[in-house]
């Protein structure tokens, strides 16, 4: 039987704010569906319409958010700068996106412990792995980067890049972590094919 929609037209999007809004005043596991009705000014009907469960919500607000800032990143790239250059602004684009983001940035480091949004956290990665890869090796063919697996390279700095978003989430401390991240994609570029005009240099 199709669901019938709310009698007040609340958008799915109004409802997901109002649960976000929620989540970073009280956190996660604090709030209940009939909170975020209220908040909402609609009935916890309405909330069900539009989401199975509180996790099926929380899922779809970490997805929204990391398209955001997956958007920024993408846009930060400059196809006249190396892919090193590239590769650290793009992750610079990502925390800075996430600044504008407010408090929603914390709901985006406690939300990963969800199963449901675990799932869906891996899959976007997946997903990211394979751009970044295809980045890795357009580098490679142009000399810019020595005849390594590109998908394997991907993983890793990938990983790194998790690492350290995570870590400035919880710590705050951004410039000795952009430090470190800089350090290692001047390490992925160090070694260039020889004879290249990257050689010896970094991004």
């Amino acid at each position: 039987m199709a669901r019938r929609e709310p009698a007040i037209r609340t958008t799915k999007a109004e409802v997901a704010q109002a649960a976000l809004a929620l989540f970073c005043e009280r956190g996660y596991h604090a709030v209940t569906i009939d909170e975020i009705a209220a908040r909402a000014g609609v009935t916890k009907g309405a909330v069900y319409y539009y989401f199975s469960d509180k996790e099926d919500l929380a899922k779809d607000l970490w997805h929204e958010l990391w398209d955001r800032l997956t958007s920024e990143a993408s846009a930060a790239l400059d196809p006249e700068a190396s892919t090193a250059e590239n590769l650290k602004g793009a992750f610079r684009s990502v925390l800075d996106a996430m600044s504008g983001l407010g408090e929603a940035r914390f709901f985006l480091r406690d939300a990963w412990v969800l199963p449901s949004v675990e799932v869906a956290g891996r899959a976007d990665q997946q997903a990211a792995a394979a751009l970044l890869g295809d980045l890795l090796g357009d580098a490679r063919s142009r000399g810019e980067l020595a005849n390594i697996d590109t998908e394997a390279a991907a993983r890793v700095l990938l990983g790194a890049y998790a690492e350290a978003v995570l870590h400035i989430l919880t710590t705050g401390k951004a410039d000795p972590t952009l430090e470190v991240v800089d350090r290692v994609i001047d390490g992925l570029f160090d070694q260039v094919a020889p004879g290249s005009r990257f050689a010896g240099t970094r991004g």
